[in-house]
């Protein structure tokens, strides 16, 4: 909503919110799928209706018919030391409870980055986008990770890539999770 006055624009009805893993998440089960723990190792950046659910790492919608932007981004890697990382395959995905607690999947992305001589790969990032539709006032998102090593070691959801081979550190935060209400 929008109120026009003295030829100004206010919006009152401003809803975005982001929040960005600020610690990695080590240790995870290989090939079994992970909600970002958020709650605990995340730092909310933005949430104009302070509606972070930080016990189940998710979001509120705050309207039950708004349509929402839902972006995310996943850094994946096994617990190897950089050098010696072997993924096969990883994926990621938005889930939606509208319930506010039975989540099924909304949308993700993943791919296998094992290629076909059998060599694997080191860490990966996934990201997405995706316009949803609000139907109810429960409706809470959440993101989802899952790696499958080579060698069946668990993986981590990193805060950001590192890469010892060229020579600057990417550290910019490769795991967050962003809603706007969009109308």
């Amino acid at each position: 909503m929008s109120q026009i006055i003295c030829g100004n624009v206010i919006e009152t009805a401003k809803e975005y919110f982001q929040v960005n893993l600020t610690t990695s998440q080590n240790g995870n089960s290989d090939n079994t799928a992970t909600v970002v723990d958020f709650g605990a190792k995340g730092t909310v950046q933005y949430d104009t209706k302070s509606n972070f659910d930080s016990s189940n790492d998710a979001y509120l919608l705050d309207s039950s018919d708004g349509v929402y932007l839902i972006s995310f981004s996943i850094a994946l890697g096994s617990t190897s030391n950089i050098n010696t990382e072997t993924l096969k395959d990883v994926a990621a995905q938005v889930e939606v409870a509208t319930d506010g607690s039975n989540y099924t999947a909304l949308f993700g992305n993943g791919f296998r980055v094992q290629d076909n001589t059998g060599e694997t790969q080191g860490s990966e990032a996934i990201s997405g986008t995706y316009i949803y539709k609000a139907t109810t006032g429960t409706t809470k998102v959440r993101l989802v990770g899952e790696a499958d090593t080579a060698s069946g070691v668990n993986f981590d959801i990193k805060k950001n890539i590192l890469d010892n081979t060229i020579d600057i550190t990417l550290s910019a935060t490769a795991t967050y999770l962003s809603v706007v209400r969009i109308a």
